[in-house]
């Protein structure tokens, strides 16, 4: 039986009306109270990822987060049946995932999942929203006396994050996001330029709402309502912060500097990875953030910026 203060929990991060079922492909909208007495459950709000939940396909599921030396988690729900299992970890700050929240926290995230998913070598197709609900009979479930919840700083002690998320035809959970916004952002800030002038803004925005639709081409697709959000994001934020006078600065210094600034660094980075560096340098990121994101040293990530006149 589940402590009250996991159903507690459950409920406080649980839709009003999530997806749930008897069986994970036969799921109906219902009330809450009527969601939490079956098996599968939708978990979190689609705006917010409360938990992460990793689904562990063979018999010795349960013991998984033990032998990957992982922090004790917020659950696991086993099947008795076949040993299967999902291991839940709640988080004390849910991370905003619409295409209007901040993109460092869903990187973050992402790259915490990922590592997680790695260690105990859980399925990386798995992505929700379905979930086995620990509040129900059909799973055995074990939990920790304190019901914790936990800070993303303290889950990431645990694992050496990757400097880049890889590059999948089927980015995993929430990564998804960040993989469509880096990619389309990367595209922006060069063709952008072919629509600077009179009337440019709104087809530039139609310009990111299609190239963001043809990318959208995970094996469990973005919603499109998501797809355009995140191409308008990325239009308004171009629009506003890559302009034909800031361009030509950029080239100018550039071409000035260019002898001197960093040689065999220079060389080897691409114009795709300076330019996505000048991006997120201008939306709050540090040079360390960066270099995480674009997988290299943050002395390159520097002299990039200083070369461009950041």
């Amino acid at each position: 039986m589940s402590s009250s203060s996991l159903r507690d929990l459950i409920e406080e991060y649980a839709p009003h009306k999530p997806w749930c079922g008897i069986e994970k492909n036969a799921a109906k909208v219902r009330p809450l109270s009527a969601a939490l007495t079956l098996p599968y459950l939708q978990m979190s709000n689609p705006a917010l990822a409360c938990w992460l939940i990793f689904d562990i396909d063979r018999p010795d599921a349960a013991s998984a987060w033990t032998d990957a030396d992982l922090p004790p988690p917020t659950y696991v729900a086993t099947n008795p049946a076949n040993g299967h299992a999902h291991i839940g970890y709640a988080l004390a700050a849910p991370v905003c995932v619409t295409d209007a929240a901040r993109k460092h926290p869903q990187r973050y995230l992402a790259a915490i999942e990922h590592a997680y998913m790695t260690r105990m070598r859980a399925d990386a197709a798995f992505n929700g929203p379905l979930a086995k609900n620990p509040l129900n009979e059909r799973w055995k479930l074990w939990e920790p006396a304190n019901c914790p919840q936990y800070e993303l700083g303290l889950l990431a002690d645990y694992v050496d994050l990757p400097s880049s998320l890889p590059r999948r035809p089927q980015p995993e959970g929430f990564s998804r996001n960040c993989d469509l916004f880096e990619v389309l952002s990367a595209w922006a800030v060069r063709a952008i330029r072919a629509y600077w002038g009179p009337g440019g803004e709104n087809r530039w925005r139609e310009a990111c709402i299609q190239q963001a639709l043809s990318l959208n081409t995970f094996g469990d697709p973005l919603g499109l309502n998501e797809v355009a959000g995140i191409g308008r994001s990325v239009s308004r934020w171009t629009w506003k912060n890559t302009t034909p006078a800031g361009f030509r600065a950029v080239q100018a210094e550039r071409g000035r500097r260019g002898g001197i600034a960093s040689g065999p660094t220079r060389r080897a980075a691409t114009e795709e990875q300076r330019s996505a560096a000048i991006v997120l340098a201008l939306q709050g990121l540090s040079n360390r953030a960066i270099a995480v994101q674009l997988g290299v040293s943050h002395p390159t990530v520097a002299a990039w910026l200083h070369a461009g006149g950041e």
